[in-house]
């Protein structure tokens, strides 16, 4: 069916729990003024990683029980939190149809505590609840509890773009007429010692000292040594034109497409050419029906990293054509950190942001550009632009990559 043909798909509800600020407003000021959130994390162990964003103040009692509290992991917490907000900024009186929501790990935290005990005191000493805590399907599981969602309530896990397929996945429910408004989030809580280990023994993550933090994450720039953790939250209401008319809703942006496919060529380097990338790009446009030359906004995957940076430089130069040194780019993690399964939905909170204010928010720390990175990143100071139409796009480890149209409100 042509795009035309079908429903469009508008995002009416918006809830946010990121380390620049738990409103879309503070993130968005963030982001707009290029102000990192990065700063110092507190660890016992001496790890190679000193930095990330984290999530400082939060209480999950303000929206849970105390009995709540006491069940769940931090990653349940953080989108229990972000998808009340939603349903409220959306003013959702009745149950959404459907819940997609993206992860990396889940409660990877709460697997190393398991572990922990376990070592420590015998299996039986363990918590009962513990399993309860870290399946990466009980953070929708407990959202869908709280919301009485009855339709499909589903959990991807596709490493950094997981919250990016969960928006896809909400577009084609919506498309497909299996609900008429869904829930998507991304959430993902990984700053425990056992998995920033894990990272740092792939030298993926940022050496920068904690006195540096706010400059450790700098996507394209020549000196970037790699991503900055981050935790996070972010949910979105996507609705059918016909139910946001009919309730008088409040529409921050429209999703026009989305596609995702896999490099499959290596579990955590990507395709050194972007072909794949790129044709993901073009696949999403195409399901807007669009041709990738009416894009105004890219928002990069951009993590920091040297050989993500190359890549998706590369992967706009092939989906792009010439139009590539014309589209103006912007790389989010230069500012709030890599979120890793949450950060497609929070940097497509700036997105929309972006749209709606006419203002491309800058690349920060990109002081010097590496000469293999030679496009429009924005760097260091934002412009005022109209955009009308918008990329979100994010890769993850296994190849896997997805990528949003968004069109403004």
């Amino acid at each position: 069916m042509h795009a035309a043909a079908r429903s469009r798909v508008l995002v009416t509800g918006i809830g946010v729990e990121s380390c620049a600020g738990d409103t879309p407003d503070e993130l968005w000021d963030a982001l707009a003024t290029g102000r990192s959130a990065i700063s110092a994390l507190d660890l016992d162990e001496p790890l190679p990683c000193r930095v990330g964003g984290v999530i400082s103040g939060f209480d999950p009692r303000q929206y849970m029980s105390v009995p709540q509290v006491r069940r769940t992991s931090r990653f349940q917490q953080l989108l229990f939190a972000a998808a009340l907000k939603a349903r409220q900024d959306a003013g959702l009186r009745t149950a959404p149809g459907a819940l997609y929501v993206g992860t990396g790990g889940g409660g990877l935290d709460e697997t190393a505590r398991q572990v922990t005990l376990l070592r420590a005191s015998g299996w039986s000493r363990m918590d009962r609840l513990g399993l309860l805590r870290l399946l990466p399907n009980q953070a929708a599981g407990l959202v869908a509890q709280e919301l009485g969602i009855t339709g499909p309530v589903l959990t991807l896990s596709t490493a950094c773009a997981s919250s990016t397929d969960a928006i896809g996945a909400g577009l084609r429910a919506i498309r497909d007429g299996i609900a008429d408004i869904v829930l998507v989030g991304g959430v993902e809580s990984w700053l425990d010692v056992p998995a920033l280990a894990s990272f740092c023994l792939l030298d993926a993550l940022s050496q920068r000292p904690a006195a540096q933090a706010a400059a450790a994450s700098r996507p394209f720039d020549r000196d970037r040594d790699g991503m900055v953790p981050a935790e996070g939250a972010a949910v979105l209401v996507l609705e059918s034109e016909r139910s946001a008319l009919r309730r008088g809703a409040t529409v921050h942006g429209e999703v026009l497409g989305a596609a995702s496919t896999c490099d499959a060529h290596h579990p955590v380097a990507p395709r050194p050419d972007g072909a794949v990338a790129a044709r993901t790009i073009e696949l999403a446009c195409a399901d807007a029906g669009l041709e990738t030359a009416a894009v105004d906004l890219i928002s990069a995957h951009g993590t920091s990293t040297p050989l993500n940076d190359r890549t998706e430089t590369a992967a706009i130069k092939r989906a792009f054509g010439p139009h590539a040194r014309q589209v103006a780019i912007t790389a989010p993690k230069s500012v709030i950190g890599h979120a890793c399964g949450a950060c497609g939905i929070i940097e497509s909170v700036g997105v929309l942001r972006a749209m709606q204010d006419k203002y491309v928010p800058p690349t920060a720390n990109l002081d010097n550009p590496d000469p293999d990175c030679d496009l429009d990143y924005t760097p260091l100071v934002g412009r005022s632009a109209v955009i009308n139409v918008a990329v979100k796009q994010n890769f993850g480890f296994g190849g896997q990559n997805s990528a949003v149209v968004f069109g403004s409100a």
